[in-house]
């Protein structure tokens, strides 16, 4: 009786393993589309949205959007930023000088963000890690009047940073003390366009959309065919269940076969007779 009950001892572990394993893997996958058709950018105009109207991030976010730059800037521009800036840039002839305030930088946060370099309008991806305000990078410059499919990928657990331009990935951005670390998220408002202390771009954005996970690089390009990726990950859910079930059952079967193959292969001791 004991290797019976040692038999569905497993078993119960077996199929409830696979069915948490499922479970784990379906969290909440949506998006916000922010902007659908294109909205004409100048340098002072901006769309907010509250931190509320987004989707709920944990640990991993990704931010794609379609661009058309109409001019170059002799000055860092914003494409977008969430997050708290402690500084500014004031204005001359053909150069911002940057301005500090006098307040606490811990409090300093850009995650997530992404910029445009001075005349070329390279990519500067920017978020705030653990005791390091502004991580970023600069990549690709964008051409002058031609739509731009930009991906933006964050994960934490991952700690990297990827960027995609029209469907190929063109860089990335890691954290190099994983143990100590961590991606610092914000719950601020989002600024597309102009933030109260940068310009913005000069040119179109369409397609603005706000994910709450960490996209791959097939959702990325999916999302540049103009497809939902989380349509995929409902799609596949019942493939994913029956699959990780019937495995679990395969292996309760497989258990099965084996301890009674066992139980009646394993002959019982011979008794003797008393003379």
């Amino acid at each position: 009786m004991m290797n019976y009950y040692y038999f569905y001892y497993l078993v119960i572990i077996i199929i409830s393993n696979s069915i948490s394993v499922f479970g784990q893997n379906q969290e909440i996958r949506t998006y916000r589309e922010v902007i659908t058709k294109p909205v004409v950018f100048t340098p002072e105009f901006y769309r907010t949205v509250s931190h509320t109207e987004l989707p709920i991030v944990k640990d991993e976010l990704s931010i794609t959007l379609k661009i058309n730059l109409a001019g170059h800037a002799p000055y860092c521009i914003t494409v977008f930023h969430k997050g708290i800036l402690l500084m500014t840039f004031l204005k001359t002839s053909s150069v911002k000088l940057k301005l500090y305030f006098h307040l606490d930088k811990t409090k300093e946060n850009c995650t997530p963000s992404l910029f445009l370099s001075p005349n070329e309008s390279a990519l500067i991806p920017s978020i705030t890690i653990t005791s390091i305000p502004w991580y970023n990078f600069s990549i690709a410059n964008l051409v002058l009047n031609q739509w731009h499919h930009i991906a933006y990928t964050l994960s934490d657990p991952e700690k990297r940073l990827n960027i995609y331009i029209d469907g190929k990935w063109v860089g990335s951005l890691s954290i190099q003390n994983v143990q100590n670390q961590s991606i610092i998220f914000n719950d601020s408002p989002l600024y597309i366009g102009k933030h109260p202390l940068y310009d913005g771009i000069n040119g179109q954005i369409s397609n603005f959309r706000y994910y709450n996970y960490c996209l791959s690089h097939n959702e990325v390009l999916m999302d540049y065919l103009g497809d939902d990726p989380t349509k995929s990950i409902v799609d596949e859910s019942p493939i994913r269940f029956f699959g990780g079930l019937g495995i679990g059952i395969f292996l309760c079967m497989a258990v099965f076969i084996c301890s009674y193959y066992i139980k009646h292969s394993i002959r019982r001791p011979r008794g003797y007779r008393p003379i």
